[in-house]
């Protein structure tokens, strides 16, 4: 194997997958069918493992005849859907990955003829310093643009024409939001920079992509009022170990404003019991923060790390409930758990977000209509500016009309 995994190593390692999956899967007749997809790779590998052929692609050659659809496309049916899921566990293990409890479908792919493009673009962005979720960001956002240029008969990034590029500029509208064209209008612009892109094109594409403007207040409101925050605090099963676990990260991000990827990466090096603070570099802007703890936050991190926590050498506080007993992965926003709350808190979501980044909004509206500074709101939020901090708060109409001048009527 081009990956020198010996047989026993991965055999060992399917025989712990398929533990985890016959004791963790509920339904006996699930978990029967994701042991057999497990139990049959070996005996793939056997028969298709030759010299030219990495472990990695063993598994693509597997997804294709497990579930009759090229890797890692979405099958055609629930049942191929359902074998099709202990494929991508099977890749986790091989790849060095914990297993994860969700997986994505590649719904649609970047043609092949933009993909050493996308190489030097990638590298470009990290000898750029740029961050590993600003990389995927943008790569998320030029895979559309590709898709579409190709489909309107562009072969290379050396065949693109203007004419092409105002095709896709016009077919955005309506697709997204001013916010969301100004995104990715901003991101082909920053594609096109690229040293390797620029030198293949054969006209400038700057100018088409000047000037981008957006709409900052065309988006979904993200506020909730004191009560409804407690409504949805108090919807919480304190009783059950995962209620424990999600009580603690609504407060966190209520009282205290935190993102959800600070939240999930907090660890107990953070927390100063003695002087009774949380002490953190936030992950998005890296700017120090101490914040105090409130004695609601003690007790609910105490309930949750006595008596909900697994058991673990492992420093986050955080950890998954289900084995393996690792911290969340980055891409976790907690996002369906925490909104199944304000549901059955009876909070009406209609038209605005439900999660963490809403407890956020939320404190940051509350704290204005309370006449706390801006700046100082800026501080406790943890942003780099006040100007960042009036996007969290553009939708108190209320707040508005009482600093609103009054206009003097006009006399003839």
């Amino acid at each position: 194997m081009a990956d020198c995994i010996l047989y026993n190593e991965l055999e060992e390692s399917m025989a712990q997958l398929k533990s985890m999956v016959l004791s963790e899967v509920s339904t006996p007749k699930l978990a029967a069918t994701y042991a057999k997809v497990i139990d049959g790779f070996i005996p793939f590998c056997q028969r298709n493992v030759g010299n030219s052929l990495s472990l990695c692609e063993v598994v693509e050659l597997y997804y294709e005849h497990v579930t009759k659809t090229k890797p890692f496309s979405n099958p055609d049916t629930v049942y191929l859907r359902r074998l099709a899921r202990p494929v991508f566990m099977i890749q986790d293990i091989v790849e060095g990955r914990p297993v994860s409890k969700k997986y994505s479908y590649n719904m649609c792919e970047i043609p092949q003829i933009f993909m050493d493009d996308i190489r030097h673009y990638k590298d470009w962005l990290i000898e750029n310093n740029s961050a590993q979720g600003t990389v995927q960001t943008r790569i998320g956002r030029i895979k559309q643009f590709l898709i579409d240029i190709h489909d309107t008969g562009c072969t290379s990034i050396t065949t693109l024409t203007a004419d092409m590029l105002i095709k896709f500029i016009g077919g955005l509208s309506g697709r997204y939001s001013s916010a969301g064209k100004t995104n990715i209008l901003y991101t082909i612009r920053n594609y096109f920079t690229c040293p390797h892109i620029r030198r293949k094109l054969e006209f400038n594409p700057l100018p088409f992509l000047t000037n981008l403007h957006t709409n900052k207040h065309e988006r979904l409101e993200s506020c909730y009022t004191p009560e409804e925050i407690r409504r949805v605090l108090n919807a919480v099963d304190r009783t059950a170990a995962k209620g424990k676990m999600h009580y603690l990260m609504l407060l966190l991000a209520g009282l205290y404003g935190l993102r959800s990827c600070d939240i999930r990466m907090i660890e107990f090096a953070n927390i100063d019991w003695k002087r009774q603070l949380i002490m953190l570099n936030q992950h998005k802007t890296g700017r120090y923060l101490e914040l105090s703890l409130i004695q609601e936050v003690v007790l609910a991190m105490l309930d949750y790390v006595k008596n909900a926590r697994p058991k673990t050498t492992d420093s986050h506080i955080f950890i998954r409930p289900r084995s393996p007993h690792i911290p969340y992965s980055n891409n976790n926003h907690f996002a369906s758990k925490i909104a199944a709350y304000f549901k059955i808190a009876g909070v009406s979501t209609e038209n605005k977000h439900a999660g963490l980044h809403s407890m956020r909004h939320s404190l940051a509206t509350s704290l204005l209509a309370d006449n706390v500074p801006i700046n100082e709101i800026s501080a406790i939020l943890g942003h780099t500016s006040p100007q960042a901090t009036t996007r969290y708060v553009w939708s108190d109409i209320e707040q508005l009309r009482k600093v609103a001048m009054e206009v003097n009527p006009y006399d003839n």
